[in-house]
């Protein structure tokens, strides 16, 4: 992840990895095919970090949609400080290799697991479909924003909003 925040995603290369892992080339190779699946693996712990905290922190809000925006708000002020990883890891995402598909899904399931714990013990709402709507927002705005079409801070005021038009105010 440290190549791909300095110089992104054409600056990982598996020998690079290996090097600064000070490990040997085929180690990496035993458990990574490529780099798309390498970062995406990245991803997905980064998610798992997050919901740990989450976990040890629970957010703050009376509302499932007071907590979802904190949540969300969260997430996104951390990722608007490394435009070229997150370019990275968009690229990334966008690979068509089989070997990343379990990868990918683990970034899925995380994100599910934080959008739902966001919300809580709520009866009357269907978490599991907030939390793909949400996922598929949260794709599309970082790709929006990695591609120029969209301003710094724009993750998270369209993460905001999603959560305002599916769960109210």
């Amino acid at each position: 992840m440290r190549l791909a925040l300095d110089g992104g995603y054409e600056s990982v290369h598996m020998r690079a990895v290996a090097d600064n892992a000070d490990v040997a080339l085929g180690t990496i190779y035993r458990y990574f095919s490529g780099k798309d699946e390498m970062l995406i693996a990245g991803l997905a712990e980064w998610l798992g970090l997050m919901r740990y905290r989450l976990e040890m922190s629970p957010p703050l809000g009376k509302t499932a949609s007071e907590r979802l925006a904190a949540v969300l708000t969260s997430a996104s002020t951390s990722i608007d400080g490394a435009p070229v990883l997150m370019g990275a890891l968009v690229t990334a995402m966008g690979t068509t290799d089989p070997a990343a598909a379990r990868y990918k899904l683990a970034v899925e399931l995380e994100v599910r697991k934080l959008v739902v714990m966001a919300i809580g013990d709520d009866d009357t709402i269907d978490a599991m479909g907030v939390a793909r709507v949400v996922g598929h927002v949260w794709v599309s705005a970082t790709s929006r924003w990695i591609g120029g079409l969209a301003d710094d801070g724009s993750v998270g005021v369209e993460l905001r909003h999603a959560t305002r038009m599916l769960l109210g105010d």
